[in-house]
């Protein structure tokens, strides 16, 4: 049997525990607008038609709040298991490359995501009628915080290099 190689886990331990429990407070609202919807249709309760929207912005800003999780946790995407064969040196040098693919792209996220904002952010939603933006404001938090993990994974990587 084959041991499994997991990547480190890399970020500010602050932001994993903010992002916890803001992804679980979201998920719960979630749940509770769909099962509110759900009897709601059921029993032909009328104006309890803002509970699908509700869902819809909270289960958009959970999936974003996940995949940062995701990556924060070192559970994205990864050869770890190939990358672990190669030398110390050549696995931080592939660290710090894919730490630099993942400044580049959310950087390039973000920039769009502000055009989004600045084009649509204030069409209101169908049903409740808020700005459409507190949709897209989960892409520029998402493409933001990712900026944050990828500068603070540098910062570490050329502090932890100057130390050894």
């Amino acid at each position: 049997m084959t041991t499994l190689h997991y990547a480190r886990s890399s970020g500010p331990a602050w932001l994993r525990q903010l992002l916890m429990w803001a992804g679980c407070l979201l998920f719960l609202l979630t749940l509770g607008s769909t099962l509110l919807g759900i009897v709601a249709r059921y029993f032909g309760w009328n104006g309890v038609e803002w509970t699908f929207e509700t869902a819809e912005i909270s289960f958009i800003w959970v999936t974003f709040i996940g995949a940062t999780l995701a990556e924060l946790r070192g559970e994205n995407v990864r050869f770890t298991s190939l990358a672990t064969l190669l030398p110390v040196a050549v696995q931080r040098a592939l660290d710090l490359f894919a730490t630099l693919v993942l400044l580049g792209l959310s950087g390039w996220l973000l920039q769009s995501a502000i055009r989004v904002l600045d084009g649509s952010g204030r069409v209101p939603t169908p049903v409740m009628r808020l700005p459409s933006g507190i949709i897209t404001l989960s892409l520029v938090s998402f493409s933001a915080m990712l900026m944050f993990v990828s500068l603070w994974r540098i910062w570490h990587f050329f502090r932890k290099g100057a130390a050894e």
